[in-house]
């Protein structure tokens, strides 16, 4: 009679040494394991400061959530420091500035006699929609709430003219915008605006009744722009900030034919400075300003590019 049973045999210190793992695949491991600690950390450090960001900034946290709100107001101006007539105040056109990021500053622009309702472009998720700022990936899918550009083109149709002034340049976007012109009768008078001289080019191909108007911020984009030839074929004009415009510049902008709008202004001394200056549209965030430009004209008057007098093109 034996003792053990012959199917079974004693496990001995080689039996255990070959069930071990490789010290490379327990490195591998620990290698592992560090790494998704690391990525949890960074997850869980940028999502606290998100949050800390958003309830600090409720102004940026609203403008990557729902879009950044007009800054709309009413501040009646002192008459007395008018110094046009009326009906000089009238051939500017009045840009209510940022208007079109709610349906509900349109429609107040409007009924202030507001010109040219501008709308801030943005695309997400193959749309296009009205914010100043694009949402943030992933954030935006969820939470963004800013209206669609159909809808504030609809509200705007009481306008002279409506102005889109583009915040991105990539080809996608471009190309979302000139489906979106080219599905829209042509009746209306559009403006489009970027800072991008390649982005305009595009969407003179794609909507050549627009009017385009370069934005510059600075002075440096405007002397880039004086030397741009095929720019100055292409544009009708500029959006300009309005510290930067001065005589010379307005001097040479209407030697060359071309619009000026200038943004964003706030009091009444500065407009009166731009109307010597030439402008042809002026942008505000004051109603009682925009009011100022309407006129008796209104929906009569058309943009068009003054012609270049004979000579100075050649």
């Amino acid at each position: 009679m034996t003792d053990m049973n012959p199917h079974l045999r004693s496990i001995t210190p080689t039996d255990t040494a070959n069930t071990r793992q490789p010290m490379w695949a327990t490195r591998l491991e620990g290698a592992a394991r560090i790494l998704l600690v690391a990525i949890a950390s960074v997850v869980i450090s940028g999502s606290l400061y998100l949050l800390a960001y958003m309830v600090m900034n409720p102004e940026g946290a609203e403008e990557w959530t729902v879009g950044r709100r007009p800054n709309q107001y009413y501040t009646a101006i002192d008459h007395d420091a008018l110094t046009f007539s009326t009906a000089a105040y009238g051939t500017i056109f009045g840009v209510a500035h940022n208007s079109g990021g709610s349906i509900e500053a349109t429609l107040e622009a409007l009924i202030n006699g507001a010109d040219v309702i501008e709308i801030d472009v943005v695309e997400l998720d193959g749309a296009l929609y009205s914010a100043h700022t694009p949402p943030l990936p992933f954030l935006g899918q969820r939470w963004f709430r800013g209206p669609r550009l159909d809808r504030v083109w609809a509200a705007s149709v009481g306008a002279d003219a409506v102005m889109l002034d583009l915040k991105d340049s990539s080809p996608h976007f471009v190309r979302l915008v000139g489906d979106f012109l080219e599905s829209r009768p042509s009746t209306r008078q559009v403006i489009v605006s970027s800072r991008s001289p390649w982005v305009l080019q595009l969407i003179r191909v794609r909507a050549p009744e627009a009017i385009l108007l370069l934005s510059v911020p600075h002075d440096a984009a405007l002397r880039a722009m004086q030397n741009n030839e095929p720019l100055l074929e292409t544009i009708d004009g500029i959006t300009v900030r309005h510290t930067v415009l001065d005589a010379d510049h307005a001097a040479w902008l209407s030697d060359q034919g071309l619009l000026v709008f200038a943004w964003t202004v706030e009091d009444l001394e500065r407009v009166n400075e731009l109307m010597r200056l030439g402008v042809d549209g002026i942008t505000s965030d004051n109603l009682a300003i925009v009011s100022l430009f309407a006129g008796e004209t209104g929906s009569e008057r058309a943009l068009r590019r003054t012609p270049v007098p004979e000579g100075l093109d050649e």
